[in-house]
């Protein structure tokens, strides 16, 4: 058969194959350092500092904490826990309420059953009847209320073994959407949903993963213009409610609430990055449209594709070395390939695919073709 004919077939096979992996809802192998390269690359040449939007209020809650009873399954007490004061939390979403000109209110506030006060019920009726909001909810745990199951979505990634820290977000599960995915779709009317053996997203390609560029990122309590980076909720802004004019100040922006100096943080390619900012990345990352696939990138990678089958197939290398030692470098040349390609792809479009089962398959594709080779050779030896 043609050898270009063969070399656009397995560039297809590729495609699905790199398409099928980098669905998955974890990531395997490379990812992360690959991300992480990247980044170190970026801020190395475009030697800037990181400033944060100003259409977010960032509210901190670590600093406005209650104590509550804990009883266990019978009922017995079994001591108190601390958690966010609910009397507060209520006030703050009056007010922004109040405003009716806030642009969306993402609360990473996991109001857990077992955790009850007298001041749930209203706090839970206001957040049921509040427009453009969303909070969080886990797969392995469930609502203080059912009141709140359609204002909440998950907020839950996978890690490995190998990847053991945040690289790659999954947008939904068969029984619902992320935060980041249901604050787009509430905000476009949009969303990522299984066509077939594909995703799509009104109509065009899409992942149902992402891997989000941290566009925002806290490194400071303070902005460049010395202005707190994140406002606490009693300090900032309960304490001082009738010297603002909240009406003004949340006009137009995004409220992020959750916790940015406490423990619900996450290491990512870019290192500690609280929840509440991972799902606001994400979500930034699909307003820019970072989870569809472009017809430029599936052009970009079936031309590389093609080229490397090309080359496997037209190599005249036959291998005398054990198949272990050619594996292990046909192995890695193609990692060192799909690496920079990675890079590559992520800088330009916010894409990235699976390295380590797409090196694995040019692998194989080169051994066979040695191996049949070799075959061909010894016939007509």
């Amino acid at each position: 058969m043609n050898k270009v004919l063969v070399a656009a077939l397995i560039a297809v096979a590729a495609l699905i194959v790199s398409y099928t992996c980098t669905n998955l809802n974890y990531a395997i192998s490379g990812e992360k350092a690959t991300l992480k390269y990247w980044r170190i690359f970026n801020e190395w040449i475009s030697n800037s500092e990181e400033k944060l939007p100003d259409d977010v209020v960032f509210i901190n809650v670590d600093y406005d904490k209650q104590l509550v009873d804990i009883t266990d399954e019978f009922g017995i007490p079994v001591g108190n826990a601390a958690i966010t004061d609910r009397q507060k939390i209520s006030r703050l979403l009056e007010i922004i309420e109040e405003s009716g000109s806030y642009k969306y209110v993402m609360m990473d506030i996991f109001f857990e059953s077992g955790y009850e006060t007298e001041k749930d019920s209203v706090l839970f009726n206001r957040i049921a009847s509040m427009e453009r909001i969303v909070i969080p909810k886990h797969v392995n745990g469930s609502l203080g209320n059912p009141a709140l199951d359609a204002k909440s979505a998950y907020a839950d990634y996978v890690t490995t073994i190998k990847e053991t820290s945040f690289t790659k977000y999954l947008l939904f599960r068969k029984d619902g959407p992320s935060m980041p995915l249901k604050s787009y779709s509430d905000i476009t009317g949009h969303t990522v949903k299984r066509v077939g053996l594909w995703y799509a997203d009104n109509g065009s390609l899409a992942r149902k993963v992402i891997f989000p560029k941290l566009f925002v990122k806290i490194v400071s309590p303070y902005r460049m213009d010395g202005q707190k980076a994140y406002l606490n909720i009693g300090e900032d802004i309960l304490d001082v409610a009738e010297e603002v004019d909240w009406p003004d100040f949340f006009k137009g922006k995004y409220v992020l609430i959750g916790s940015f100096t406490g423990d619900d943080s996450h290491l990512s390619y870019a290192g500690n990055i609280p929840g509440c900012l991972i799902n606001y990345n994400v979500y930034l990352s699909l307003m820019r449209g970072r989870h569809k696939i472009p017809f430029a990138l599936i052009l970009v990678y079936f031309i590389i594709f093609f080229i490397m089958a090309y080359l496997i197939l037209n190599s005249s290398t036959v291998a005398s070395q054990s198949w272990g030692w050619v594996l292990a470098k046909i192995f890695t040349i193609y990692s060192l390939i799909l690496t920079i390609v990675c890079i590559f792809v992520f800088a330009i479009w916010g894409q990235a695919h699976d390295i380590f089962i797409t090196s694995t398959f040019f692998s194989i594709i080169d051994m066979v073709n040695r191996k049949l080779k070799k075959n061909k050779k010894q016939q007509h030896a």
